[in-house]
């Protein structure tokens, strides 16, 4: 699952967690993880502090996806809030620089994923807004949302879950999308 912050992506994973935790793995969002834990978040205006927070995702990332993976060996689908790839999206000099500067190769990492599901962000006046893990306004949301989509729209399985007037419905399609997924 991939979006700008306050998307929606959080919410639906909770619900997959709750409704779904025999068939699922649920793997958090490793920005989340880091964030929660005391992890500063880095100013937007410097490079260095956004290059450890990349350098620091990325390797949660790639020990959270081991981790789950072996814990949970009889469990076929493995649900993630962002990849390494969504980096680029939040890489202040592009996609390109990004996967340039973290050596992460798109297509070897689109290769692991079977689906992409893309959640458009609400707009502002639905906006979640900070909160305590969050540190992007509607703007730079809007701006990492544009960045993500045409990164993750290379995909052969990319799907758009559509902003909603009420919120609850586009969790509900998600839900649907990630039922039907998981029946295959």
């Amino acid at each position: 699952i991939t979006g700008a912050p306050s998307s929606g992506k959080s919410t639906t994973m909770q619900l997959i967690r709750q409704q779904m935790s025999d068939k699922i793995i649920v793997v958090p969002e490793s920005a989340a993880v880091l964030l929660s834990g005391g992890f500063p978040a880095p100013s937007h205006d410097d490079i260095e502090q956004i290059r450890a927070f990349q350098l620091a995702i990325i390797q949660t990332h790639i020990s959270l996806e081991e981790i789950f993976s072996k814990q949970n060996p009889t469990i076929n689908w493995m649900l993630l809030d962002r990849t390494i790839v969504d980096g680029a999206g939040f890489w202040p000099d592009g996609a390109d620089a990004y996967f340039k500067e973290f050596k992460v190769d798109p297509e070897k990492e689109f290769a692991r994923y079977d689906f992409v599901l893309f959640f458009e962000l609400p707009d502002k006046k639905a906006f979640g807004g900070l909160n305590d893990l969050r540190f992007h306004n509607y703007e730079q949301s809007l701006e990492s949302e544009k960045r993500l989509r045409e990164v993750w729209s290379k995909h052969p399985r990319f799907i758009e879950i559509k902003a909603t007037e009420i919120f609850e419905d586009k969790i509900q399609v998600a839900v649907g999308i990630i039922n039907e997924i998981t029946k295959v």
